[in-house]
């Protein structure tokens, strides 16, 4: 409750008794009960004093009997008197020219109405004046203020009340009933239904539910006002029992107007926005100018504190005047001795909210009615000897007054109602009204959920919100709660000591009134004694929610996003005053403050609401960092989701909180998001040694975390996997020692310290793309220095998955095997073996090596199968070969040697041919020898070995077998003139030698036979170009300066393309140019024949003029015999004439036939030679194989 209206006495002690009142423009009119009507003039003084009232005029003889009833139409100029019964018509001027309506005998209610209404589409002012009497309702009109005509309708029952709702919809009230008249057609419509008997429990149902709710809770505010509870006199007692009704509890409250005709008592009155209050005894309802009730703006009934005698309203408010019961001032209430029962004379009460706004008590004696004037500016209230003024309170006070008491949605309404405040002002005092009711609801009535959606329709800040928790969350944004605006029993304004709920406003001269009530007492909730993990899950709702809206502005490149902050008017004692800057969205103060984020103190209404753009980058740091406190307080398993992705968390404070609670797998991912790759690395580091880390113990999440890091830190993952590394191999020695002791050859790998390979495998060979960034050839160079295995792994890995052909990584390979076989790091036989495999693998397969390092880095005493490989991609096969043969005593090994490399190097097999037949050089390292003094090789087991002689009979004995068999089964790859002259004297004639010689002597064979086909079928293909050559020399036209077209029968001139056409397949004409026509190449287009055999006969024409022809392709030499040599003449033929012109009609140039023989003789001339060369090279092919195969057969026949 708050003080509307300041009432005020303006007559007192009038001789005469007021009976009736009206108001309009600066004229008050009083009718009396001698039929008196008294005319004042009010002068309005200004502030909060009561007008002025001069008597301008009375008119004794006004009436022969009492005033009942008065009413001013004012468009029309009419003054309506209702007196004894009879309704009488005056000027509102002169108050003269009485005109009673005699129609309207035994009159008991009127109402007028005046409006705009469009009548045949035009507008005109409407003026209505409805009475009722002897069971009918008259109704006059006037039209732009001249009468227009008069209209009677019937009623069924007595009408007590009546009220336009409209130009065109009358709302009446029966004892039992609302009824609503359309005029001018005379419908009457059952507004609420009339069942009265049966459904008066229904209707007790309803008022005990939900609309007796709204009573009790009506009678607790008139108790907290005024005193003691009060209690409608004529309010249906509750039942228990049930029922239904239609129209739900609107209907079951209609339904219960009903009762005996004596306790009936039915108020229409108007209220504003064309709207009508149907009041039956204390309880009303609101209708709408189509006579429907009013569900969406008031889902419950207005309940009085007592059955009113009288409505009327302001732009705000419902005031009505209700009777006092008899001796109800002097006697106590029942069981309540300490005080009076109240007495509320004026009751007023919010239209939106229907709350109970001021009850108010006028001592000097009742009131009787209440009327209005000045469309509801004006206000008075009138008694039986004085009249009062309503002043209203100015709104502003009592926007103030409400707010103190925490009633922000009244404070809503009221600013909505008001039409003492502009339309542009209303809507900045509705949002700041918001914004402090959305402050109330999160601080003091624990609506989390409620405030910030307020807050997010506002379009506040999230700071607002994040400001109202504790420090733990809010951090300098936290609010000391005396600073709190809003706060429920924060009564600053009332220096008099009275409450903002006074109850009564004391009649003025008067001290009889009631004392004032304490003000209620309501427990403000702390931030401590709150529920916060409520309002945390709330806030973490909200922030989510925000943060998607921020993500959005990011993704579109937006610097800013609007908000609407809450600026503090400076004051005279403010040091500082923080606003911003629409452009810029900096701070700008009088002291420079960096902070670009809103952080103002908020005093009631003393602040400003401005849209400005704030920042994004510094909104999102605030939001995402306060939603990372929210997390750790109550649902911290959404911090890996938060921190894992882009977020904007503001590092030190996120790091201390973290470091706080110990989460440290959470601020590795806050590193990681930020780019503080090597704080990260460092916490897992310093983590994986500690043994009470948890999940982090241990290398492997450093090695899991090297695995996220760009290319660009390649530094980084060197610098941080030399540790897991190092640790990984201390552990494989120590594992091997023990295994070595123990006999057991166990892994070092385990889950939370992973064995090199696997880091390795993990981190550098991965088909990740930074792994494949990653510079080869450091990554090599480093792990050459932990160790040479982890190389090796490494660089097959590059070789194999992604095809590196880098000279200098091939190099490292091999120095990398070559390190570890010369090391002596290993005893194992098998690992040994195992790794020269591999080695002699890649030295045989790359390619991208350098040899020359390679074979520098051999040792000389051994690896003598890999110098050998090393060698042989040096072209030093001679070497190669020897070392094999005495140095590795492994024949085999040769012979596998010149297998691979017999197709580079044809003459391979004739080296080690050579090697085998003679002795070993002098400076070769000759562990042949010693094999066969130790008697590993030997021919039979009756060799002797023991001097030298007899070793080298023995190797002798080896090599010339061997090279038999080389002989033998690689015949194709020794050349018979190359071994013969190699093979000794004194060599045996072996079985093999034989096979070899036969196979020389069959390909030779082969080579001759093969010689002879090719040469005749040249010579057949020689011959068959010669004929056609021919042929085509004696085919020809000649063209003459006379000579036409059979076409057109114009001359075929020079530089005219032509065609030759041949003669048809019957003619007999023979040689010459006989039989063939010539025409222009566009005549013979236009008239091709449609026969196929005479387009392919068409002839070419060269570019000397000489016309060609094909001729019969049929060969007369030809036998008809098919052999492979004729057909090879045949496509020779076709080849060799190929330089001839193609057989097709093309453009060309006219010539002489002069020209024609020597335009011949070059496809002859190029035959010629063709063939002369290719048989040349026959010959000598021929003569060279018959003597090296006559001499074969010489030396087979001499042995």
């Amino acid at each position: 409750m708050h003080n509307a209206f300041n009432i005020l006495p303006v007559l007192r002690q009038l001789p005469v008794r007021i009976e009736s009142a009206a108001a309009y423009s600066d004229r008050l009119l009083l009718g009396t009960s001698s039929g008196a009507l008294l005319v004042y003039r009010a002068t309005e003084s200004g502030g909060d004093k009561p007008p002025q009232l001069t008597l301008l005029e009375t008119k004794k003889a006004f009436s022969r009997r009492s005033i009942e009833r008065l009413s001013v139409i004012k468009e029309a100029g009419v003054l309506v008197c209702l007196a004894d019964g009879l309704v009488t018509l005056y000027d509102l001027h002169t108050l003269s020219n009485a005109t009673p309506l005699a129609n309207t005998k035994s009159a008991n209610v009127l109402a007028v109405h005046t409006a705009v209404d469009h009548i045949d589409g035009i507008p005109t002012l409407v003026s209505k004046l409805a009475v009722h009497a002897k069971r009918k309702v008259v109704v006059l009109e006037w039209r732009d203020a001249e009468f227009y005509k008069t209209f009677e309708y019937s009623a069924a029952d007595k009408i007590i009340a009546m009220q336009f709702a409209s130009p065109n919809l009358l709302a009446l009230a029966t004892a039992r009933e609302f009824l609503t008249l359309q005029l001018p057609r005379g419908q009457w419509d059952d507004l609420f239904p009339a069942d009265t008997a049966s459904l008066r429990t229904v209707a007790g149902v309803a008022l005990g539910g939900a609309s007796g709710a709204a009573t009790a809770a009506a009678a607790a505010d008139s108790s907290s006002g005024g005193g003691g509870p009060q209690t409608a006199s004529n309010t249906p007692a509750p039942s228990t029992s049930g029922g239904g009704g239609g129209g739900g509890m609107w209907g079951s409250w209609a339904i219960g107007l009903a009762g005996s005709a004596n306790e009936a008592k039915a108020t229409i009155a108007r209220m504003p926005g064309e709207k009508l209050l149907l009041c039956h005894e204390d309880i009303g309802v609101f209708i709408n100018s189509a006579g429907k009730l009013c569900h969406r703006e008031y889902t419950e009934p207005i309940v009085f504190a007592r059955a009113p005698t009288e409505i009327t309203y302001t732009s705000s408010y419902a005031i009505a005047v209700s009777q006092e019961p008899s001796g109800s001032s002097s006697a106590p209430a029942s069981g309540d001795s300490r005080r009076p029962q109240a007495r509320f004379n004026v009751e007023v009460r919010n239209i939106a909210t229907q709350a109970l706004v001021q009850s108010l008590h006028l001592s000097e004696e009742p009131p009787t009615g209440i009327i209005n004037g000045s469309g509801g500016k004006q206000v008075w209230a009138i008694g039986p000897h004085t009249v009062w003024r309503l002043m209203p309170v100015p709104i502003q006070q009592q926007v103030e007054e409400v707010l103190s008491a925490g009633q922000y949605d009244e404070a809503i309404s009221l600013v909505a109602q008001s039409d003492s405040i502009l339309e542009s002002e209303k809507q900045e005092l509705t949002i700041k009204i918001r914004w402090l009711r959305a402050r109330w609801l999160f601080r003091d009535q624990a609506k989390y959920e409620e405030a910030l959606n307020e807050f997010t329709d506002l379009d506040a800040t999230p700071t607002e919100a994040i400001a109202l928790c504790p420090e733990r969350i809010a951090g300098d944004l936290a609010e000391d709660d005396e600073s709190d605006v809003g706060s429920v029993g924060d009564n600053d304004d009332n220096d008099d000591g009275k409450g903002a709920d006074a109850p009564e406003t004391e009649d003025a001269g008067t001290n009889n009134a009631s004392p004032p009530a304490t003000p209620p007492t309501k427990k403000r909730l702390k931030p401590k004694q709150v529920i916060w993990k409520e309002a945390l899950y709330a806030l973490m709702r909200y922030l989510t929610e925000h943060r998607r809206v921020l993500q959005r502005a990011i993704t579109e490149n937006r610097r800013e996003q609007e908000y609407v902050v809450r600026v503090l008017f400076q004051d005279e004692d403010d040091d500082e005053v923080k606003v911003y800057s629409e452009k810029a969205g900096r701070s700008r103060s009088s002291t420079v403050d960096d902070d670009s984020l809103p952080h103002v103190r908020l005093k009631r209404l003393a602040f400003s609401l401005e849209r400005m753009g704030i920042p994004v980058a510094a909104m999102a740091q605030v939001v995402d960092t306060t939603l990372l406190k929210v997390y750790l307080e109550c649902s911290p398993g959404l911090l890996g989701p938060l921190l894992r992705v882009k977020n904007h968390c503001d590092v030190e404070q996120s790091e201390g909180l973290l470091l706080e609670h110990k989460r440290y797998s959470e601020l590795v991912d806050l590193y990681h998001g930020k780019g503080l790759f090597r704080n990260a690395l460092q916490l897992l580091q310093s983590q994986g040694k500690s043994s009470e880390s948890g999940l982090l113990h241990g290398s492997y999440p450093v090695v899991r975390y090297l695995l996220r890091l760009p290319a660009e830190q390649f530094e980084l993952v060197l610098e941080y996997v030399k540790w897991p590394i190092q640790i990984g191999i201390k552990r494989e020695q120590s594992q091997a020692d023990n295994d070595g002791a123990s006999g057991s050859d166990s892994s070092t790998d385990s889950e939370d310290w992973p064995s090199p390979s696997s880091i390795v495998s993990m981190v550098f060979a991965d088909d990740r793309p930074a792994a494949e960034q990653f510079p080869r050839l450091r990554v090599a160079a480093f792990l050459r220095q932990m160790s040479s295995k982890l190389a090796i792994q490494y660089l097959t890995y590059v070789f194999d998955s992604w095809d590196d052909q880098t000279p200098a990584l091939h190099d490292d390979m091999a120095a990398s095997y070559l390190d570890l076989l010369t090391s002596g790091s290993t005893d194992n036989a098998d690992y040994d073996k195992d790794l020269r495999s591999k080695l002699q693998r890649f030295l045989r397969t790359s390619k991208f090596y350098s040899p020359e390092k390679a074979l520098a880095r051999l040792p000389e005493s051994e690896l003598f199968e890999e110098r050998a490989l090393v060698l042989s991609r040096l072209g030093r096969h001679d070497y190669a070969l020897n070392l094999l043969v005495f140095g590795v005593a492994n024949l085999a090994l040769a012979e596998q040697y010149c297998v691979d490399n017999v197709v580079e190097h044809p003459a391979v097999f004739v080296l080690l041919l050579g090697i085998l037949v003679s002795k070993p050089p002098a400076d070769a390292i000759d562990r042949e020898a010693d094999m066969i003094r130790s008697g590993l090789l030997s021919v039979s087991e009756t060799d002797k070995h023991e001097t030298e002689a007899q070793i080298e009979t023995v190797r002798q004995k080896l090599h010339w077998q061997y090279a038999g068999h080389l002989l033998s089964v690689h015949h194709q790859n020794i050349p018979a003139a190359d071994a013969l002259g190699i093979l000794p004297l004194d060599m045996d004639f072996s079985s093999d030698i034989l096979k070899y010689l036969r196979s020389q002597l069959c390909a030779l064979d082969q080579g001759m036979r093969s010689t002879n086909i090719v040469q005749n079928l040249r010579v057949g293909a020689d011959q068959q170009a010669r004929r056609q050559l021919s042929r085509v020399e004696s085919s020809y036209v000649i063209i003459t300066d006379t000579r036409t077209c059979p076409q057109c029968l114009k001359r075929i001139g020079s530089g005219t393309a032509f065609a030759v056409i041949p003669p048809s397949p019957t003619a007999t004409s023979k040689g010459g140019s006989a039989g063939h026509t010539v025409v222009h190449y566009s005549c013979w287009q236009r008239h091709k024949p449609a026969s196929k055999s005479a387009s392919k006969d068409a002839s070419n024409v060269n570019s000397n003029g000489d016309a060609e022809s094909n001729g019969s392709e049929d060969d007369d030499d030809n036998d008809g015999t098919a052999t492979l040599a004729t057909f090879a003449l045949a496509v020779a033929g076709t080849a060799f004439a190929a330089g001839a012109e193609p057989s097709h009609a093309v453009k060309g140039k006219a010539m002489n036939s002069a020209a024609a023989p020597a335009a011949a003789a070059a496809p002859e001339a190029r035959t010629v030679t063709v063939t002369t060369t290719v048989n040349g090279a026959g010959v000598n092919q021929a003569s060279f194989a018959a003597a090296a195969l006559a001499g074969a057969l010489a030396f087979a026949s001499y042995i």
